[in-house]
Protein backbone atom coordinates (compact mmCIF):
# COMPACT_ATOMS: atom_id res chain seq x y z
CA UNK A 1 0.00 0.00 0.00
CA UNK A 2 1.57 3.51 -1.06
CA UNK A 3 2.26 5.96 1.70
CA UNK A 4 0.06 8.50 -0.32
CA UNK A 5 -2.05 8.78 -3.45
CA UNK A 6 -0.20 10.69 -6.05
CA UNK A 7 2.20 8.35 -7.42
CA UNK A 8 5.15 9.87 -8.68
CA UNK A 9 7.11 6.64 -10.03
CA UNK A 10 8.72 3.38 -8.56
CA UNK A 11 11.48 2.32 -6.96
CA UNK A 12 13.92 0.37 -9.45
CA UNK A 13 16.89 -1.71 -9.41
CA UNK A 14 18.52 -2.42 -6.06
CA UNK A 15 17.54 -0.65 -2.96
CA UNK A 16 19.09 0.09 0.51
CA UNK A 17 18.09 1.26 3.56
CA UNK A 18 20.14 5.27 2.55
CA UNK A 19 19.70 5.04 -1.19
CA UNK A 20 17.25 4.04 -3.66
CA UNK A 21 16.47 4.57 -7.45
CA UNK A 22 13.26 5.62 -8.87
CA UNK A 23 11.67 6.28 -12.08
CA UNK A 24 9.59 8.47 -12.30
CA UNK A 25 6.36 8.55 -14.74
CA UNK A 26 6.45 11.66 -16.91
CA UNK A 27 3.51 13.13 -15.33
CA UNK A 28 5.18 13.94 -12.91
CA UNK A 29 8.23 15.64 -14.36
CA UNK A 30 6.79 19.74 -13.46
CA UNK A 31 5.75 18.44 -9.83
CA UNK A 32 9.67 16.96 -9.52
CA UNK A 33 12.74 18.68 -8.90
CA UNK A 34 15.79 17.71 -6.88
CA UNK A 35 15.83 18.54 -3.17
CA UNK A 36 12.00 17.51 -3.00
CA UNK A 37 10.83 15.83 -0.56
CA UNK A 38 9.00 11.83 -1.28
CA UNK A 39 7.62 9.24 0.52
CA UNK A 40 7.82 5.56 -0.08
CA UNK A 41 6.64 2.11 1.89
CA UNK A 42 9.02 -0.03 3.57
CA UNK A 43 8.83 -3.25 5.67
CA UNK A 44 8.95 -0.81 8.76
CA UNK A 45 6.17 1.55 7.39
CA UNK A 46 6.05 4.58 5.38
CA UNK A 47 9.96 6.59 5.27
CA UNK A 48 10.54 10.17 3.71
CA UNK A 49 13.68 10.97 1.53
CA UNK A 50 14.64 13.78 -0.54
CA UNK A 51 15.19 13.48 -3.87
CA UNK A 52 18.97 14.32 -4.98
CA UNK A 53 19.55 13.79 -8.27
CA UNK A 54 17.80 13.82 -11.29
CA UNK A 55 18.47 12.51 -14.48
CA UNK A 56 16.81 12.45 -17.87
CA UNK A 57 17.13 10.18 -20.93
CA UNK A 58 15.62 8.82 -23.80
CA UNK A 59 14.72 5.53 -25.47
CA UNK A 60 14.65 6.96 -29.22
CA UNK A 61 18.70 6.72 -29.31
CA UNK A 62 21.59 5.50 -27.80
CA UNK A 63 22.96 7.81 -25.05
CA UNK A 64 26.22 8.15 -27.10
CA UNK A 65 24.80 9.20 -30.61
CA UNK A 66 26.26 11.98 -32.61
CA UNK A 67 24.43 12.97 -35.19
CA UNK A 68 22.03 15.88 -35.04
CA UNK A 69 20.60 14.93 -38.28
CA UNK A 70 19.71 11.24 -36.70
CA UNK A 71 18.08 12.88 -33.23
CA UNK A 72 16.20 15.42 -35.71
CA UNK A 73 14.87 12.77 -38.27
CA UNK A 74 13.67 10.44 -35.16
CA UNK A 75 11.95 12.92 -33.61
CA UNK A 76 9.76 14.54 -36.76
CA UNK A 77 9.46 11.11 -37.81
CA UNK A 78 7.08 10.20 -34.55
CA UNK A 79 6.03 13.83 -34.53
CA UNK A 80 7.56 14.88 -31.42
CA UNK A 81 9.23 13.84 -28.57
CA UNK A 82 6.33 13.82 -25.90
CA UNK A 83 6.21 10.41 -24.20
CA UNK A 84 9.67 9.36 -25.85
CA UNK A 85 11.65 10.59 -22.56
CA UNK A 86 11.93 9.43 -18.87
CA UNK A 87 12.92 10.75 -15.84
CA UNK A 88 15.14 9.06 -13.03
CA UNK A 89 16.06 9.89 -9.53
CA UNK A 90 18.45 9.31 -6.66
CA UNK A 91 16.75 9.27 -2.92
CA UNK A 92 18.47 9.49 0.06
CA UNK A 93 16.32 7.96 2.83
CA UNK A 94 16.25 10.23 6.13
CA UNK A 95 13.81 8.64 8.74
CA UNK A 96 10.50 6.56 9.37
CA UNK A 97 7.62 8.67 9.42
CA UNK A 98 6.18 7.88 12.41
CA UNK A 99 9.34 8.79 14.13
CA UNK A 100 9.09 12.65 12.36
CA UNK A 101 5.68 12.79 13.96
CA UNK A 102 6.80 12.20 17.43
CA UNK A 103 9.90 14.65 17.05
CA UNK A 104 12.73 12.63 16.45
CA UNK A 105 14.50 11.46 13.46
CA UNK A 106 15.63 7.77 13.30
CA UNK A 107 17.04 6.42 10.35
CA UNK A 108 15.15 3.42 8.54
CA UNK A 109 16.86 -0.10 8.77
CA UNK A 110 14.95 -1.90 5.66
CA UNK A 111 15.14 -1.20 2.06
CA UNK A 112 11.87 -0.47 0.20
CA UNK A 113 11.18 -3.29 -2.32
CA UNK A 114 11.87 -2.47 -5.99
CA UNK A 115 8.48 -1.63 -7.51
CA UNK A 116 7.06 -0.17 -4.60
CA UNK A 117 5.14 3.29 -5.42
CA UNK A 118 7.21 6.75 -4.46
CA UNK A 119 4.42 9.64 -3.47
CA UNK A 120 5.03 12.99 -2.57
CA UNK A 121 4.87 14.13 1.07
CA UNK A 122 1.96 15.10 3.21
CA UNK A 123 2.92 19.34 3.72
CA UNK A 124 1.69 18.34 7.68
CA UNK A 125 5.01 16.07 7.74
CA UNK A 126 7.04 18.74 6.27
CA UNK A 127 5.90 21.49 8.65
CA UNK A 128 6.28 19.29 11.83
CA UNK A 129 10.19 18.42 11.17
CA UNK A 130 10.63 21.88 9.59
CA UNK A 131 8.61 24.50 11.15
CA UNK A 132 8.79 23.48 14.85
CA UNK A 133 6.58 25.77 16.95
CA UNK A 134 9.04 26.48 19.89
CA UNK A 135 10.97 29.75 21.08
CA UNK A 136 14.35 28.32 20.15
CA UNK A 137 13.53 27.78 16.19
CA UNK A 138 13.92 31.27 13.83
CA UNK A 139 13.03 31.26 10.20
CA UNK A 140 15.35 32.16 8.15
CA UNK A 141 13.71 31.09 4.23
CA UNK A 142 11.46 28.37 3.14
CA UNK A 143 11.30 24.97 1.72
CA UNK A 144 11.74 24.44 -1.79
CA UNK A 145 10.03 23.73 -3.38
CA UNK A 146 7.11 22.81 -1.05
CA UNK A 147 7.11 26.62 0.24
CA UNK A 148 6.76 25.32 4.02
CA UNK A 149 8.18 28.11 6.43
CA UNK A 150 11.34 26.71 7.37
CA UNK A 151 13.56 27.38 10.59
CA UNK A 152 16.88 26.30 12.53
CA UNK A 153 17.38 25.23 16.09
CA UNK A 154 19.73 27.99 17.37
CA UNK A 155 20.78 26.48 20.31
CA UNK A 156 22.49 24.31 17.85
CA UNK A 157 24.19 27.64 16.72
CA UNK A 158 26.72 26.60 19.24
CA UNK A 159 27.99 24.00 17.70
CA UNK A 160 29.54 26.73 15.15
CA UNK A 161 28.47 27.85 11.13
CA UNK A 162 30.06 27.89 7.70
CA UNK A 163 28.03 30.20 5.31
CA UNK A 164 29.90 29.71 2.16
CA UNK A 165 29.12 30.50 -1.61
CA UNK A 166 30.30 32.32 -4.36
CA UNK A 167 30.38 36.17 -4.95
CA UNK A 168 26.35 36.70 -5.28
CA UNK A 169 25.10 33.74 -4.36
CA UNK A 170 23.43 35.74 -1.42
CA UNK A 171 25.69 35.27 1.93
CA UNK A 172 25.63 39.27 2.94
CA UNK A 173 21.28 38.18 2.58
CA UNK A 174 22.00 35.47 4.78
CA UNK A 175 23.77 36.72 7.70
CA UNK A 176 21.94 40.45 7.75
CA UNK A 177 18.31 37.40 7.98
CA UNK A 178 20.02 35.48 10.71
CA UNK A 179 21.25 38.35 13.00
CA UNK A 180 18.42 40.27 12.39
CA UNK A 181 16.08 37.45 13.70
CA UNK A 182 18.24 36.69 16.61
CA UNK A 183 18.19 39.57 17.92
CA UNK A 184 14.33 40.99 17.32
CA UNK A 185 13.17 37.97 18.31
CA UNK A 186 15.59 36.37 20.89
CA UNK A 187 17.62 38.88 22.23
CA UNK A 188 20.89 37.77 21.08
CA UNK A 189 24.15 39.04 21.27
CA UNK A 190 26.20 38.96 18.22
CA UNK A 191 29.60 40.29 17.06
CA UNK A 192 29.94 40.98 13.35
CA UNK A 193 33.61 41.55 12.22
CA UNK A 194 33.00 43.01 8.81
CA UNK A 195 36.04 43.56 6.05
CA UNK A 196 34.23 45.47 3.38
CA UNK A 197 32.21 48.05 5.51
CA UNK A 198 28.73 45.97 4.02
CA UNK A 199 26.31 45.69 7.00
CA UNK A 200 25.82 48.90 8.80
CA UNK A 201 23.22 48.01 11.48
CA UNK A 202 21.07 46.12 9.42
CA UNK A 203 18.06 48.15 10.23
CA UNK A 204 18.21 47.48 13.96
CA UNK A 205 18.44 51.02 15.12
CA UNK A 206 19.01 50.61 18.88
CA UNK A 207 19.85 47.10 18.58
CA UNK A 208 22.76 47.80 16.67
CA UNK A 209 26.34 49.57 17.22
CA UNK A 210 28.60 49.82 14.02
CA UNK A 211 32.64 50.58 15.36
CA UNK A 212 33.81 52.39 12.08
CA UNK A 213 36.62 52.65 12.43
CA UNK A 214 37.14 49.56 14.83
CA UNK A 215 39.41 50.75 17.47
CA UNK A 216 41.21 49.14 19.89
CA UNK A 217 42.10 50.39 23.55
CA UNK A 218 45.57 50.12 23.81
CA UNK A 219 45.58 49.52 27.57
CA UNK A 220 43.92 45.90 26.47
CA UNK A 221 46.16 45.36 23.70
CA UNK A 222 48.28 42.03 23.94
CA UNK A 223 51.35 41.39 22.95
CA UNK A 224 51.01 39.34 20.12
CA UNK A 225 48.85 41.93 18.78
CA UNK A 226 51.06 44.62 19.72
CA UNK A 227 53.37 42.82 17.65
CA UNK A 228 51.27 42.12 14.81
CA UNK A 229 50.68 45.94 14.50
CA UNK A 230 54.44 46.84 14.85
CA UNK A 231 54.89 44.16 11.81
CA UNK A 232 57.69 42.77 13.64
CA UNK A 233 59.52 39.99 11.77
CA UNK A 234 58.99 36.49 13.58
CA UNK A 235 62.82 35.96 13.41
CA UNK A 236 63.69 39.70 15.12
CA UNK A 237 63.78 37.83 18.70
CA UNK A 238 66.30 40.68 19.91
CA UNK A 239 64.54 43.38 18.86
CA UNK A 240 60.78 41.42 19.91
CA UNK A 241 62.80 40.98 23.64
CA UNK A 242 63.43 45.06 24.07
CA UNK A 243 59.45 45.70 22.57
CA UNK A 244 58.42 43.65 25.49
CA UNK A 245 60.48 44.43 28.21
CA UNK A 246 58.95 47.94 27.52
CA UNK A 247 55.35 47.38 26.61
CA UNK A 248 55.50 45.64 30.05
CA UNK A 249 56.61 48.09 31.90
CA UNK A 250 54.56 50.70 30.16
CA UNK A 251 51.17 48.42 31.04
CA UNK A 252 52.84 48.11 34.43
CA UNK A 253 52.66 51.83 34.78
CA UNK A 254 49.35 52.15 33.62
CA UNK A 255 47.85 50.03 36.08
CA UNK A 256 49.27 51.66 39.23
CA UNK A 257 47.89 54.40 37.39
CA UNK A 258 51.14 56.31 37.12
CA UNK A 259 50.03 57.06 32.98
CA UNK A 260 47.33 57.13 31.39
CA UNK A 261 45.83 54.40 28.66
CA UNK A 262 46.60 57.51 26.13
CA UNK A 263 50.63 57.76 27.31
CA UNK A 264 50.98 53.67 26.92
CA UNK A 265 52.39 53.87 23.66
CA UNK A 266 54.56 56.98 23.99
CA UNK A 267 55.59 56.08 27.29
CA UNK A 268 56.55 52.24 25.47
CA UNK A 269 58.85 54.75 23.11
CA UNK A 270 60.54 56.34 25.42
CA UNK A 271 61.38 53.38 27.65
CA UNK A 272 63.18 52.14 24.26
CA UNK A 273 64.81 55.53 23.78
CA UNK A 274 66.39 55.51 27.85
CA UNK A 275 67.43 52.90 26.85
CA UNK A 276 69.37 53.14 23.87
CA UNK A 277 70.37 56.37 26.14
CA UNK A 278 71.58 54.36 29.00
CA UNK A 279 72.32 51.20 27.91
CA UNK A 280 69.90 50.26 30.73
CA UNK A 281 72.38 49.69 33.59
CA UNK A 282 69.92 50.47 36.00
CA UNK A 283 66.18 49.70 36.96
CA UNK A 284 65.07 53.19 37.92
CA UNK A 285 64.48 54.78 34.63
CA UNK A 286 63.99 58.85 34.70
CA UNK A 287 61.72 59.98 31.81
CA UNK A 288 60.39 63.67 31.56
CA UNK A 289 61.95 63.92 34.54
CA UNK A 290 60.16 61.90 36.82
CA UNK A 291 61.78 58.06 37.73
CA UNK A 292 59.52 55.44 37.22
CA UNK A 293 60.75 51.71 38.88
CA UNK A 294 61.06 49.01 35.82
CA UNK A 295 62.21 45.88 35.14
CA UNK A 296 66.03 44.89 34.97
CA UNK A 297 66.47 45.54 31.10
CA UNK A 298 67.42 43.52 28.66
CA UNK A 299 71.08 42.99 28.95
CA UNK A 300 73.53 44.42 26.10
CA UNK A 301 71.10 45.83 23.75
CA UNK A 302 72.72 46.44 20.36
CA UNK A 303 72.54 50.42 18.66
CA UNK A 304 71.06 48.95 15.66
CA UNK A 305 68.18 46.28 17.52
CA UNK A 306 67.02 49.88 19.27
CA UNK A 307 67.00 51.40 16.60
CA UNK A 308 64.88 48.80 14.80
CA UNK A 309 62.32 48.96 17.37
CA UNK A 310 61.88 53.02 17.31
CA UNK A 311 61.53 52.67 13.61
CA UNK A 312 58.87 49.87 13.94
CA UNK A 313 57.23 51.79 17.08
CA UNK A 314 57.59 55.08 14.49
CA UNK A 315 56.00 53.46 11.67
CA UNK A 316 52.81 51.84 14.20
CA UNK A 317 51.85 55.23 14.32
CA UNK A 318 51.91 56.32 11.08
CA UNK A 319 50.04 53.14 9.74
CA UNK A 320 47.87 52.58 12.53
CA UNK A 321 47.26 55.35 14.80
CA UNK A 322 43.62 55.18 13.69
CA UNK A 323 43.28 51.97 15.59
CA UNK A 324 44.42 52.45 18.30
CA UNK A 325 41.70 54.12 20.91
CA UNK A 326 42.10 55.04 24.80
CA UNK A 327 38.83 56.95 25.21
CA UNK A 328 37.19 53.10 23.93
CA UNK A 329 35.83 51.23 27.27
CA UNK A 330 37.98 48.88 28.83
CA UNK A 331 34.55 46.80 30.00
CA UNK A 332 33.94 44.27 26.85
CA UNK A 333 29.93 44.79 27.63
CA UNK A 334 30.39 48.26 26.70
CA UNK A 335 31.80 47.65 23.49
CA UNK A 336 29.67 44.52 22.73
CA UNK A 337 26.19 45.37 24.19
CA UNK A 338 24.60 42.31 25.36
CA UNK A 339 21.35 41.93 23.59
CA UNK A 340 22.62 43.79 20.35
CA UNK A 341 24.18 43.53 16.97
CA UNK A 342 27.86 44.75 17.16
CA UNK A 343 29.53 45.59 14.25
CA UNK A 344 33.54 46.06 13.91
CA UNK A 345 33.87 47.64 10.30
CA UNK A 346 37.41 46.91 9.72
CA UNK A 347 37.25 47.79 5.79
CA UNK A 348 39.98 50.97 6.44
CA UNK A 349 42.45 48.55 8.11
CA UNK A 350 44.83 46.79 5.80
CA UNK A 351 45.01 42.24 6.72
CA UNK A 352 47.47 43.12 9.45
CA UNK A 353 45.33 45.71 11.33
CA UNK A 354 42.22 43.72 10.62
CA UNK A 355 43.66 40.40 12.02
CA UNK A 356 44.89 42.68 15.18
CA UNK A 357 41.65 44.35 16.05
CA UNK A 358 39.29 40.78 15.09
CA UNK A 359 41.94 38.65 17.14
CA UNK A 360 41.96 41.56 20.13
CA UNK A 361 38.25 41.38 20.31
CA UNK A 362 38.18 37.29 19.65
CA UNK A 363 40.57 36.81 22.64
CA UNK A 364 38.56 38.84 24.96
CA UNK A 365 35.40 37.07 23.81
CA UNK A 366 36.44 33.68 24.91
CA UNK A 367 38.40 34.39 27.68
CA UNK A 368 35.59 36.55 29.54
CA UNK A 369 33.20 33.73 28.85
CA UNK A 370 35.75 31.29 30.49
CA UNK A 371 35.54 33.60 33.64
CA UNK A 372 32.21 34.06 33.21
CA UNK A 373 31.15 30.10 33.28
CA UNK A 374 33.85 29.60 36.16
CA UNK A 375 31.64 32.20 38.08
CA UNK A 376 34.06 35.15 37.96
CA UNK A 377 32.80 38.50 36.40
CA UNK A 378 33.46 38.41 32.66
CA UNK A 379 31.08 38.57 29.81
CA UNK A 380 27.55 38.23 31.15
CA UNK A 381 26.05 36.34 28.06
CA UNK A 382 26.52 33.93 25.72
CA UNK A 383 26.69 35.27 22.24
CA UNK A 384 27.87 34.37 18.38
CA UNK A 385 30.83 35.98 16.54
CA UNK A 386 30.62 36.49 12.67
CA UNK A 387 33.76 36.61 10.76
CA UNK A 388 33.00 37.87 7.41
CA UNK A 389 35.60 36.45 4.75
CA UNK A 390 37.28 34.09 6.44
CA UNK A 391 39.22 33.13 3.61
CA UNK A 392 41.27 36.06 5.06
CA UNK A 393 41.21 36.57 8.43
CA UNK A 394 41.14 32.32 9.04
CA UNK A 395 43.43 31.38 6.17
CA UNK A 396 44.54 27.51 5.25
CA UNK A 397 47.86 28.95 4.29
CA UNK A 398 49.57 31.55 7.06
CA UNK A 399 48.95 31.55 10.62
CA UNK A 400 47.42 34.53 11.74
CA UNK A 401 46.20 35.63 15.44
CA UNK A 402 42.56 35.52 14.24
CA UNK A 403 43.14 32.06 13.02
CA UNK A 404 44.73 31.25 16.36
CA UNK A 405 41.24 32.52 18.50
CA UNK A 406 38.87 31.38 15.80
CA UNK A 407 40.22 27.87 16.03
CA UNK A 408 40.08 28.37 19.95
CA UNK A 409 36.49 28.96 19.81
CA UNK A 410 36.41 26.06 17.70
CA UNK A 411 37.23 23.54 19.91
CA UNK A 412 36.27 25.16 23.21
CA UNK A 413 33.26 27.71 22.51
CA UNK A 414 30.65 25.46 22.81
CA UNK A 415 31.04 25.23 26.37
CA UNK A 416 31.23 28.58 26.93
CA UNK A 417 28.24 30.18 25.35
CA UNK A 418 30.89 31.20 22.46
CA UNK A 419 29.21 30.11 18.93
CA UNK A 420 31.74 31.22 15.49
CA UNK A 421 30.40 31.84 12.02
CA UNK A 422 32.58 31.22 9.27
CA UNK A 423 31.61 33.33 6.16
CA UNK A 424 33.37 32.79 2.63
CA UNK A 425 33.27 32.90 -0.97
CA UNK A 426 36.81 30.30 -1.01
CA UNK A 427 36.38 27.53 0.82
CA UNK A 428 39.47 25.97 -0.09
CA UNK A 429 41.15 28.71 1.11
CA UNK A 430 39.92 28.71 4.63
CA UNK A 431 41.58 26.67 7.52
CA UNK A 432 40.15 23.06 6.92
CA UNK A 433 40.75 21.83 11.07
CA UNK A 434 38.54 25.50 11.48
CA UNK A 435 36.00 24.85 8.76
CA UNK A 436 35.65 21.05 9.71
CA UNK A 437 34.74 22.01 13.09
CA UNK A 438 31.33 23.60 11.76
CA UNK A 439 28.67 21.64 12.56
CA UNK A 440 26.51 23.45 10.55
CA UNK A 441 26.63 24.42 7.52
CA UNK A 442 24.84 27.10 4.92
CA UNK A 443 25.58 26.07 1.29
CA UNK A 444 24.35 28.65 -1.32
CA UNK A 445 25.90 28.55 -4.83
CA UNK A 446 29.32 26.95 -5.57
CA UNK A 447 30.90 26.20 -8.80
CA UNK A 448 34.77 25.54 -8.54
CA UNK A 449 35.10 22.58 -8.42
CA UNK A 450 38.36 22.31 -5.75
CA UNK A 451 35.41 24.65 -3.65
CA UNK A 452 32.95 21.95 -3.44
CA UNK A 453 35.21 19.36 -3.05
CA UNK A 454 36.80 21.01 0.10
CA UNK A 455 33.39 21.73 1.55
CA UNK A 456 32.51 18.00 0.87
CA UNK A 457 35.24 16.91 2.75
CA UNK A 458 34.68 19.18 5.52
CA UNK A 459 30.76 17.60 5.92
CA UNK A 460 29.69 14.56 6.58
CA UNK A 461 26.27 15.03 5.44
CA UNK A 462 27.01 16.25 2.30
CA UNK A 463 26.73 14.03 -0.19
CA UNK A 464 28.21 13.30 -3.82
CA UNK A 465 24.47 13.98 -5.14
CA UNK A 466 23.57 16.66 -2.76
CA UNK A 467 27.17 18.25 -3.59
CA UNK A 468 25.44 18.19 -7.21
CA UNK A 469 23.25 20.71 -6.92
CA UNK A 470 25.30 23.27 -5.98
CA UNK A 471 26.79 24.66 -9.35
CA UNK A 472 22.98 25.03 -10.32
CA UNK A 473 21.18 27.08 -7.32
CA UNK A 474 20.10 30.18 -7.79
CA UNK A 475 21.36 33.32 -5.55
CA UNK A 476 18.97 33.40 -2.04
CA UNK A 477 18.97 29.10 -2.41
CA UNK A 478 20.96 26.93 -0.32
CA UNK A 479 21.45 23.36 1.13
CA UNK A 480 21.59 23.25 4.53
CA UNK A 481 22.94 20.63 6.14
CA UNK A 482 23.96 19.93 10.45
CA UNK A 483 22.79 19.82 13.72
CA UNK A 484 20.63 23.21 13.71
CA UNK A 485 18.04 21.07 10.84
CA UNK A 486 16.36 18.14 11.71
CA UNK A 487 17.27 17.17 8.36
CA UNK A 488 19.36 18.35 4.87
CA UNK A 489 16.90 20.59 3.22
CA UNK A 490 16.89 23.14 -0.08
CA UNK A 491 16.04 26.40 1.17
CA UNK A 492 15.27 29.98 -0.29
CA UNK A 493 16.69 31.89 2.27
CA UNK A 494 13.83 35.43 3.28
CA UNK A 495 15.35 38.84 1.22
CA UNK A 496 16.65 40.63 4.29
CA UNK A 497 14.62 43.96 3.13
CA UNK A 498 17.45 46.38 4.36
CA UNK A 499 20.22 47.96 2.52
CA UNK A 500 23.92 47.14 2.79
CA UNK A 501 26.72 47.67 -0.06
CA UNK A 502 27.36 43.50 -0.39
CA UNK A 503 26.24 43.43 -4.14
CA UNK A 504 27.95 44.30 -7.50
CA UNK A 505 28.17 48.43 -8.10
CA UNK A 506 25.77 49.71 -11.07
CA UNK A 507 28.87 50.72 -12.82
CA UNK A 508 26.52 51.92 -15.52
CA UNK A 509 23.79 54.32 -13.45
CA UNK A 510 26.94 55.39 -11.77
CA UNK A 511 28.76 56.75 -14.89
CA UNK A 512 25.44 58.11 -16.15
CA UNK A 513 24.93 59.78 -13.16
CA UNK A 514 28.36 61.82 -13.85
CA UNK A 515 27.67 62.65 -17.19
CA UNK A 516 24.06 64.19 -16.46
CA UNK A 517 26.08 66.33 -13.62
CA UNK A 518 28.79 67.15 -16.48
CA UNK A 519 25.72 68.23 -18.61
CA UNK A 520 23.96 70.91 -15.12
CA UNK A 521 27.43 71.79 -15.02
CA UNK A 522 27.68 72.98 -18.34
CA UNK A 523 23.81 74.84 -18.38
CA UNK A 524 24.29 76.38 -15.74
Amino acid sequence: MACGDDTLGWIIGESTPERSTVIFNNSSLKNTRAGSYVVADSPEGCILGIVERLVAGSKLYPPDVSNPSLVDSVISSLGGYEGEYYLKGSIRWLSRVDDLKENRVMAPKYPPIPGTPVTSVDKGILEIVFSPNSREWVRIGRLEPSGVEYKVNVNRLSRHLAILAVTGGGKSNTVCVLARRLVEELNATIALFDMHGEYGDLGLGGRAHVWSPATVNPAALSLPELLQLVRLPSNAINQERILRWAWRNAIGMYKRREIRASEILDMTRQLVEWLQSTGGRTTRARIGGRQYEVDEPPRDPKPDQIQGVLNKLDDLLDYYSDVLNPELPLNLDMIIKPGHLTVFDLSSLDERGADAVASHYLRRILQERKTTRGGGRGYPKPLIVVVEEAHVLVPASDDTLTKYWASRIAREGRKFGVGLTLVSQRPKNVDPDVLSQTNNKIILRMVEPQDIRYIQVASEELSDDLTSLLPGLNPGEAVVIGSMTRLPALVKIDYCGQKYSGGDIDLVKEWRAEEEEDVLTEVF
